[in-house]
């Protein structure tokens, strides 16, 4: 059976690969036949089914590139400030342009958020201005498609400036509330406790839109609120998450001066040596001539089975000291993690001042600071910090550091 693919590449454009969802090529075919069928035949008599099934295509042609201005505003912006856009994808929500990275100042993220609105504020002054001239030829179809065109723009630029994540505007909130206290993770949780907020009003508008008059458009507020919902959710965790990263250092996770193994010992060995209730940690490995030639995560030993953990040594395992992610002390463990990823097998912590490695960590060490938050941003769920140090198993003195 075939791969199918999620939604439908359109190329590569200035770069940045476009692709746009099938929800979206569903929802704009029924919007063209709609418009061909039952719209466009009401502004003027006599219109032939060609003239008609062509204005309604360049019609939501127009409309679906004036989300695309949106997302490629920010690209392009982002692109100023030295951050790449991995792609801009279109989905029945709107658009989405997956920048590589977050800002990296209140002025970048002011400046980006911004873009987006004021692209659809400059297009709805242009399709104004088309109208207005189309309007003196006296050729009414294309007159009411370009005032839509115009009035959805404004729309677009007037609802993403509400401040309120993950809309614009509520990264311009985050922006002003990060130059204001210099807390970015703050000003992001702020923001997207406004989404949730807002997320609440659209639900309830949605159920009075469908039980109090009737509506079947109720349905789709509902289906908004449920997405303003759920991204205001995620950009919660990831606030309060970021946050906590950010005020930990590489240093305050790492075990300090792990006790060396001999390459040559088993995974039996090493497993009796370390407790079934010992957290997973990275360990040196040395030969007699105690000079480290790689580190081992005791994790691997219970990934292989009784049988083969009889025969199979450290030293088959172990990692080079090179190709171990490293790290310097004092960093923030945000910054590690955005370099090496989220759940690195291994870690090591460098002395800024020695130059020396001075402790190990693994994932185990500070999975409890990925843990998602409360329901408003509150630490209640989060774990205690592993004790694990130095010493909680036994390793023969003569393949301890010296």
């Amino acid at each position: 059976m075939g791969h199918r693919l999620k939604s439908l590449p359109l190329g590569r454009f200035m770069g940045i690969p476009v692709s746009v969802g099938w929800s979206v090529v569903a929802a704009a075919g029924v919007a063209a036949f709609l418009l061909a069928r039952s719209v466009l035949p009401a502004t003027e008599e006599g219109l032939s089914l060609k003239i008609r099934v062509g204005l309604a295509l360049i019609a939501v042609a127009l409309f679906l590139g004036s989300i695309l201005a949106h997302e490629f505003g920010h690209a392009l912006t982002a692109r100023r400030h030295g951050i790449s856009t991995n792609s801009v994808k279109l989905w029945i929500f709107g658009g989405v342009a997956a920048l590589s990275s977050s800002a990296r100042s209140p002025r970048a993220e002011f400046q980006i958020a911004l873009a987006g609105p004021a692209t659809n504020a400059v297009l709805a002054v242009i399709f104004g201005g088309a109208a207005a001239v189309s309007s003196q030829i006296e050729f009414a179809p294309a007159t009411f498609l370009l005032t839509g065109l115009a009035v959805v723009n404004a729309m677009l630029a007037i609802t993403n400036l509400v401040p309120a994540a993950p809309l614009d505007g509520g990264r311009i909130l985050t922006a002003i509330i990060w130059r204001r206290t210099g807390r970015p993770e703050w000003a992001r949780l702020v923001s997207a406790r406004c989404g949730i907020l807002l997320s609440g009003a659209v639900l309830l508008f949605g159920l009075v839109e469908l039980f109090r008059f009737d509506r079947l458009s109720g349905f789709y507020t509902l289906a908004i609120g449920l997405f303003l919902g759920f991204a205001a959710r995620s950009d919660l965790n990831t606030a309060v998450i970021r946050g906590r990263l950010t005020s930990v250092q590489v240093g305050d996770v790492l075990t300090p001066y792990p006790a060396a193994i001999h390459d040559s010992l088993t995974l039996n060995q090493l497993l009796r040596m370390c407790p079934s209730t010992t957290a997973n940690v990275s360990l040196p490995v040395q030969r007699w001539s105690h000079q480290t030639i790689g580190y081992l995560s005791t994790a691997v030993a219970h990934t292989f089975s009784d049988a083969e953990r009889t025969w199979t040594t450290v030293g088959q395992l172990m990692t080079p000291p090179e190709m171990v992610p490293t790290a310097w002390t004092s960093e923030p463990l945000l910054d590690a993690l955005e370099r090496h990823g989220t759940a690195p097998g291994q870690l090591l912590g460098i002395d800024p001042k020695s130059g020396l490695v001075v402790g190990t960590a693994t994932p185990d060490q500070f999975r409890h600071f990925l843990l998602p938050p409360g329901f408003w941003g509150g630490d209640s769920r989060r774990l205690a910090p592993s004790r694990l140090r130095a010493g909680t198993f036994q390793v023969p003195a003569r393949l301890q550091r010296s």
